[in-house]
């Protein structure tokens, strides 16, 4: 036995005894290498390197650590566990995490803080140098670029993530996922699984009291059986806006934007949350109350509402251009599906609330989704980027992946569907029975025909199974289809050789990747139509004003220009298009007014600047100036070839680096050559 375990306790190593708490704390002592390698971030191989030297000075303890199929144990004398738990019962939480996990920590109390932090804080609080300090900031700061957010670091005034509170929050959630992978939070936050280096984010963070108000706000949810991925949405939201309640430092939001969110859910729901908070202690801030709301389950949530139509209708929109997008992309054919077009509709009329009201989704099976489907997932991403984007809205790597998923899973059944031609010359009687037992063995959406020998050698369709009652003579020109010769009354032996045989079909349906479709060659007429789009194409300077005067402005000039036909109503479009989310784009200084409508004469593309600037909402509440409009303009029945490159257009605005500057400084002809770049 070893003299005490303080004398234990200088020999291991953190990491070493973080290890061995793991296996203490887990069922049966026993840990898969595996799963211990991905909790501690590091190699298989450097685990069994820290098993060894454990080994090496527990040699004279009476236990050791065992690797026996891929799996670790702690072995041993039962009176020796005491001494081992006292060694590694003392670590300082913060000691186990990881570098990324530090940053992840410092990251994640800036988004919090209502004031700056001093660097001398963190060093202090992880026990880190002040350089360490400096070269996470830097990490910091390289990730919060793209998010609307800045670091300020400064020796005098401190260190401080500036950007609104709304993305603040947001960011602060996606972040937590990094942390630690989907099922350890969910373990965690169920109390399934103690994880200290869990239990130390989320205790210095938010602390037990609130944590446990959070826990018991999402309890006052009248279904108690809430899924995994929605109730840790729900409570990750929660756990921030009953921390800043508590702190004196709610979130402000409009007026008007919370009392529709606060029109959303049942009042019932919103009195007990109420009552809740008053026995708690915690303020009844109507802000933070429509914030709650905002991230409940979304079964909890009705969008029906003032312009629910048009969103719904523009949801149908974008269902028929991204599944037109994926037809040309890959050759899926799905639009007889008219299901997979009614529910991709549906999902995206969910997608552009959630885009307007600012509301994030996490997808935990999105890196399966993108292995599964590795030449959907690229289609479904770029079919989406080109129709949102003409509306200034950009679907989410989450979302698309639930879109993959689904439309995935339509394109599966109808490729795992069959079909089966049944030849019976016994007469229509036995072919009936025979149909009927068949029947009773297929999928709905499969497809059997009966036939006779004459009508199938006349055929030209082919079947992916044919069940005859008679031989097929050779030579008849069919040798090439999957042919089975079965008796007119079907025992169970031939039942399951049918079966065997249809599972096999179905099998090789469902396994076939999906066929790449050469792009299609453009029409004369539409490379015409594409060409009379960069002729027109012109820069104009309007006055600075209110943003609806702005509008009737640009919407007058097309009215004389012989672009629309009625600029007044193509005005309120645009202004009622404003109104369902910013069209702004973030730090560019350009807006994107877009609108698909019968009153347009042909398809327009045109730059607006004013001669001054205005300031517009843009994401997350956030107001920046604004001095470029870019307009776009389409007919409802515009060929999808036209509105794939206004999508590019719009796409462009975000990734192609220049671009919106260009609309802002550049005269006509260097623009009208962008353009071109973008087009052709």
């Amino acid at each position: 036995m070893w003299h005490s375990g303080s004398d234990l306790m200088e020999g291991l190593s953190i990491r070493q005894k973080f290890l061995i708490r793991m296996l203490l704390e887990s069922n049966g002592h026993k840990i898969e290498i595996s799963l211990l390698a991905r909790q501690m971030e590091i190699s298989e191989r450097t685990v069994f390197r820290e098993i060894s030297s454990i080994n090496g000075i527990l040699e004279k303890s009476g236990i050791r650590l065992s690797v026996k199929n891929s799996a670790v144990t702690i072995e041993g004398a039962e009176n020796a566990y005491a001494d081992l738990i006292s060694a590694v019962g003392n670590i300082q939480k913060r000691l186990l995490l990881t570098p990324k996990q530090r940053v992840i920590f410092i990251a994640a109390q800036l988004l919090l803080a209502d004031e700056p932090y001093k660097s001398a804080y963190f060093s202090c609080q992880l026990h880190i140098t002040e350089g360490t300090v400096s070269i996470y900031m830097n990490s910091i700061e390289e990730w919060l670029a793209g998010k609307s957010l800045t670091l300020s670091r400064g020796r005098r005034s401190g260190i401080c993530i500036n950007g609104s509170e709304w993305n603040k929050r947001n960011v602060f959630v996606s972040l937590i996922y990094n942390y630690k992978p989907v099922e350890e939070l969910l373990t965690y936050l169920y109390g399934t699984k103690k994880d200290p280096v869990l239990d130390f984010f989320f205790q210095s963070l938010f602390g037990s009291l609130a944590i446990s108000i959070s826990k018991g706000v999402v309890n006052l949810l009248p279904d108690k059986k809430i899924d995994d991925i929605p109730y840790m949405i729900m409570l990750f939201y929660t756990l921030i806006s009953v921390k800043k309640s508590m702190a004196g430092h709610p979130m402000s939001l409009p007026e008007k934007f919370t009392e529709k969110a606060i029109s959303l859910c049942n009042p019932v729901f919103i009195e007990k949350l109420k009552q809740f908070f008053g026995g708690c202690g915690v303020p009844v801030i109507k802000s933070e109350i429509a914030y709650i709301i905002l991230h409940l389950p979304s079964k909890y949530i009705s969008v029906n509402g003032e312009g629910q139509s048009d969103i719904d209708a523009m949801a149908s929109g974008l269902a028929k251009e991204v599944l037109r997008s994926v037809k040309k992309s890959l050759g899926m054919d799905m639009s007889e599906n008219h299901c997979l077009a009614s529910g991709i509709a549906h999902y995206f009329s969910l997608a552009i609330y959630r885009m307007e009201m600012g509301i994030q989704v996490k997808n935990p099976a999105l890196q399966q989704i993108k292995a599964h489907y590795s030449q959907l997932f690229p289609a479904v991403e770029k079919a989406c980027r080109l129709a949102f984007s003409s509306y200034n809205l950009w679907l989410s790597e989450d979302e698309i992946g639930f879109v993959t998923m689904e439309i995935g899973a339509g394109f599966e059944e109808k490729a795992g569907s069959i079909s089966i031609l049944i030849i019976c010359p016994n007469g229509l009687f036995a072919s009936q029975i025979l149909l009927s037992k068949v029947r009773s063995i297929l999928h709905e959406n499969d497809e059997v025909s009966i036939a006779s020998l004459r009508d199938w050698y006349a055929s030209k369709k082919k079947y992916d199974l044919v069940l005859s009652t008679v031989n097929i003579e050779p030579g008849a020109g069919k040798e090439q289809q999957n042919i089975m010769v079965v008796p007119p009354f079907l025992s169970e032996d031939n039942m399951i050789k049918i079966r065997s045989r249809i599972n096999k079909i179905r099998k090789q349906n469902s396994s076939k990747t999906f066929r790449a479709q050469a792009k299609e060659n453009e029409s004369g007429h539409k490379s015409k139509i594409i060409s009379d789009m960069l002729e027109i194409l012109s820069v104009r300077t309007i006055p600075e004003g209110p943003f609806e005067d702005i509008v009737d402005r640009i919407s007058q000039n097309l009215g004389r220009r012989q672009i629309v036909s009625d600029w007044r109503e193509v005005s309120r479009l645009l202004i009622k298009r404003e109104k369902i989310g910013s069209v702004v784009i973030p730090n560019s200084r350009v807006a994107l007014l877009h609108v698909r409508s019968d009153l347009i004469e042909r398809p327009f593309v045109g730059i607006y600047r004013l001669n001054g600037k205005i300031m517009m909402e843009s994401a997350g509440f956030a107001e920046e100036p604004v001095d470029t409009f870019l307009v776009m303009l389409a007919r409802r029945t515009e060929n999808s070839e036209v509105i794939e490159k206004m999508g590019c257009i719009s796409a462009a605005l975000i990734e192609k680096e220049g671009f919106a500057s260009a609309l802002r400084t550049e005269n006509v002809s260097r623009i009208r050559k962008s353009f071109a770049e973008i087009l052709y």
